[in-house]
C-alpha cells in the first residue's frame, strides 16, 4: 500500500461553490474529490497543456460515474 496524501474538502465551501457554479452539491463534491485525487497522482494545471490533460481526464472520470455538469 502506498499513501499518496490526503484530500480535505470543506463541505460548507463545497455547498457555496455548488450554488455559485449552478450545479448540485453531489457534482461539486465529486469534482473536488476527483480534482484532488488527480493532484495526488501528479497531475497539475499550471500551464495550458497540463490543464487540458488534467481537465479532460477529470471530466472523463466524472462522466463515467454519471456526474454531469448539470447534476
Amino acid at each position: 500500500i502506498r499513501i499518496l496524501g490526503d484530500i480535505y474538502i470543506c463541505l460548507e465551501k463545497a455547498k457555496s461553490q455548488a450554488v455559485e457554479y449552478n450545479h448540485s452539491f453531489l457534482r461539486e463534491l465529486s469534482f473536488l474529490t476527483v480534482h484532488g485525487l488527480l493532484h495526488l497522482l501528479g497531475y497539475d494545471h499550471m500551464n495550458k497543456e497540463d490543464e487540458e490533460v488534467m481537465f479532460k481526464l477529470q471530466e472523463m472520470i466524472l462522466n463515467e460515474y454519471g456526474i454531469k455538469k448539470d447534476n
